[in-house]
């Protein structure tokens, strides 16, 4: 019983590195990759410099206003781009299929109720950080006693960063963005997908990510253009990595709809 009980667990440790494998494999098999690459992360870029350009004040706060309404339009697009890739997943397709970004309209429709939801739950999120920074007396008094603080905001960033997938995935199975709000079915979700190996990934998309920006933003304006790119290559791989995790977790029930662009 015991050696069947560790025979699983090492399945479940290598689910993850098997899928990111194959993932990464299928990604760069496909012709001419790049190209789908380079529009998500221009997208991601815009947004990074309206918000330079406005907290440095180069361009009035009215206008900064008006090109961050317009950039975070783009930034929905770039979501529902990654909504498509994760509901693939979520469907179990064999290989990552990197859709053409021709259906913008579909996937800024997608991403504005994603948007939504992260908007809820990033409230819902905040108001627990702080009850939890008063509960615990983790107020710093100078800086150099924030470290705990700082722990406490990068779990929750981790937390969130395998969070929301599952959250989605509720959603496009439903359709409603309310029915993600429901307590219960949440709960029985995160029960059911939350393994070592989905908690593997998404350290592993925090770690990533983290150390690859701190790196390639050292090299002055091009390494944030790079980092922009790095950024948006590594949220396609996870959004299908987390996505297969969840698919294989789940086993049963109706596949991921969207009528965006059924």
């Amino acid at each position: 019983m015991l050696d069947r009980h560790l025979t699983q667990s090492d399945k479940w440790k290598a689910m993850f590195g098997i899928i990111l494998f194959n993932t990464l494999r299928s990604l760069f098999n496909t012709p001419r990759w790049w190209q789908k690459i380079i529009p998500g992360g221009a997208l991601n870029l815009l947004l990074a410099l309206v918000v330079l350009l406005v907290l440095t004040g180069q361009i009035r706060l009215w206008m900064g206003g008006v090109l961050l309404i317009v950039t975070f339009g783009l930034l929905f697009i770039t979501w529902g781009y990654l909504y498509r890739i994760f509901v693939d997943a979520l469907n179990g397709t064999e290989s990552l299929n990197l859709p053409s970004w021709s259906n913008w309209w579909a996937y800024g429709v997608a991403g504005f109720w994603l948007f939504l939801i992260v908007l809820g739950y990033s409230v819902i999120g905040f108001a627990v950080f702080i009850m939890l920074v008063l509960v615990l007396g983790l107020i710093p008094s100078s800086a150099e006693g924030a470290g705990p603080l700082l722990l406490l905001f990068i779990l929750m960033v981790i937390f969130f960063y395998g969070f929301f997938p599952i959250v989605f995935t509720r959603y496009a199975a439903k359709g409603r963005v309310w029915m993600v709000f429901e307590p219960g079915p949440v709960w029985r979700d995160l029960r059911q997908i939350v393994r070592f190996d989905y908690i593997q990934a998404c350290f592993g998309l925090f770690g990533i990510s983290l150390l690859g920006s701190l790196i390639l933003e050292q090299l002055s304006l091009v390494g944030v253009v790079l980092a922009s790119m790095f950024n948006f290559f590594l949220l396609v791989v996870f959004t299908r990595v987390l996505g297969l995790l969840i698919y294989r977790a789940l086993k049963s029930g109706p596949p991921a709809q969207s009528e965006y662009w059924n």
